[in-house]
């Protein structure tokens, strides 16, 4: 498979996910509206998940929400610099693993999601909020936004990309002569050798 096909194979399916991720964000905001009372809290899974609706003027997590507007205007620049980070590293035609792929997909899936609610609102709707600890409400985008990074982690960790990966000594001349630097002459590997006699092992 060339290149280009591996970059319309990795398009296709990060489309699907963000496609799939938006759809679920939004569904579930607008099921939370229609169903749920503002600061009515009900339990969902007892003793894990409560639904309790708010209105969000802030960041993420209703971070900021005691000064929204502000938080609004960085969170909004945030997602959108996000987004055409993940947009620019997926239009690469750096081999990037599936695991990776989905985390972008998920990362780009669920701030759109909230950008579509600030850009429509001004607000954010959260209405999900855990039971048995103190932690912001939040929703459907917020908890993609956190499994995107969990898998980009994953991914950093376990496949790593040809960027990150250690050269070897010969993968190292072979990108100098590439980049036009003159290969190294015996002497100079025989000192490189002296000095690293492990590099051969």
């Amino acid at each position: 498979m060339t290149r280009f096909k591996q970059v319309g194979a990795r398009s296709f399916l990060i489309a699907f996910v963000v496609f799939c991720c938006i759809a679920a964000d939004q569904l579930s905001k607008q099921w939370a509206v229609t169903n749920l009372t503002m600061g009515q809290p009900q339990e969902f899974i007892p003793g894990l998940l409560r639904l309790n609706l708010l209105s969000n003027p802030g960041a993420a997590f209703s971070l900021g929400s005691d000064n929204g507007q502000l938080m609004g205007v960085v969170a909004t620049v945030f997602s959108i610099a996000i987004c055409c980070w993940i947009v620019k590293r997926i239009a690469s035609t750096a081999p990037l693993p599936v695991v990776e792929q989905i985390g972008m997909a998920c990362i780009f899936g669920g701030a759109v999601g909230n950008l579509i609610d600030r850009f429509n609102h001004g607000k954010v709707t959260d209405f999900l909020e855990f039971a048995f600890m103190q932690f912001p409400v939040f929703n459907v985008a917020d908890a993609l936004i956190d499994v995107g990074i969990a898998f980009l982690f994953i991914a950093i960790w376990f496949f790593p990309s040809e960027e990150t990966r250690p050269k070897t000594r010969e993968q190292a001349v072979s990108s100098d002569i590439t980049a036009g630097s003159p290969a190294p002459s015996r002497e100079e590997e025989r000192k490189h050798d002296a000095l690293a006699p492990n590099d051969k092992a």
